[in-house]
């Protein structure tokens, strides 16, 4: 099937008409043994952003924050006499440019269409998602490999707005292979990045070009997970917002995971000369939800 970018078809029916998964289909019993081949130290890392009430709503009908942590009791308890208790609530949005997480497949349409071919106007609506929710990926547990490009360029971070595509991910990840996680350090939390436009909600935030899924299609990559918000921004083509979006989710069935924290796995594995590891992900089981908050969990 012919998409709008040269190298990069659709997986659309490969894994049968209903599909769900997408690639996550490669992710089985003897990927999952190669990952856990990979850990040498049994080292774990989180690879997740701290969250906090003054994180900036990325949807405007989402209220004033992407997220809030409100306590509910902090000493009475529903068991009474002499048990006390402490508890709270969390609430958070999905999707945006601050909180790790990762998107469903359901997350993304393009010219009406969603993964498989769905017609996304019946996919999506005011009660959830139809078909490919986040149940659909979870858990994820495959071997990763990390493309450490500031490394490669020999800098501590890429300059915000950089687009990574095809050839250095080639050069950065050699051994990236099918069922794989491509996970994609720009080195953003480092990275100055100017204020936004007024009405640009996006400013310069590194990420990959579109050809870099050529890369990951030709590999067969199951996941790919970056510290940015996927694309980059400014977008590096014109006829589409959110080109990688679109490759990754509606095309290929790549589940992507957003605004990771790479620095302390960077250096880990650069300290072991190797970039491959275990992937743990384990986004929450909510039916009709197009994404989820998530704590990627790097195991070395």
């Amino acid at each position: 099937m012919d998409t709008f970018w040269p190298g990069v078809g659709a997986n659309w029916g490969r894994w049968g008409e209903r599909d769900e998964r997408g690639t996550l289909n490669l992710v089985g019993p003897e990927k999952i043994r190669s990952a856990a081949a990979s850990v040498r130290s049994g080292r774990a890392i989180s690879l997740a952003r701290t969250l906090d009430d003054r994180l900036p709503a990325y949807y405007p009908a989402a209220g004033e924050s992407a997220f809030e942590h409100r306590m509910i009791t902090w000493w009475g308890s529903n068991a009474g006499g002499d048990v006390q208790a402490a508890s709270d609530r969390v609430s958070s949005e999905c999707h945006g440019l601050e909180i790790t997480h990762m998107d469903a497949l359901s997350h993304i349409g393009h010219r009406g269409r969603g993964y498989g071919g769905r017609d996304f106007a019946s996919m999506a609506g005011p009660d959830g998602v139809a078909e490919c929710d986040i149940t659909a990926a979870a858990p994820v547990v495959t071997r990763a490999v990390l493309a450490d490009i500031p490394r490669l360029r020999g800098v501590d971070h890429l300059p915000a707005g950089t687009a990574v595509g095809h050839d250095e991910l080639a050069e950065a990840a050699p051994g990236l292979g099918p069922g794989d996680a491509l996970v994609v350090r720009t080195g953003r939390w480092n990275a100055p990045s100017p204020a936004p436009d007024p009405g640009d909600r996006y400013g310069h935030l590194s990420g990959l070009h579109p050809d870099a899924l050529r890369f990951v299609a030709d590999r067969d990559a199951a996941v790919v997970g970056t510290d940015g918000p996927g694309d980059a921004f400014p977008v590096a083509v014109e006829h589409c917002r959110l080109p990688v979006h679109v490759l990754a989710l509606v095309y290929l069935g790549v589940h992507l995971v957003h605004s990771m924290v790479l620095d302390e796995l960077a250096a880990a594995l650069a300290a072991e000369d190797r970039t491959d590891f275990m992937l743990v992900l384990g986004p929450l089981v909510v039916p009709g939800a197009t994404g989820s908050p998530i704590t990627p969990v790097a195991v070395l």
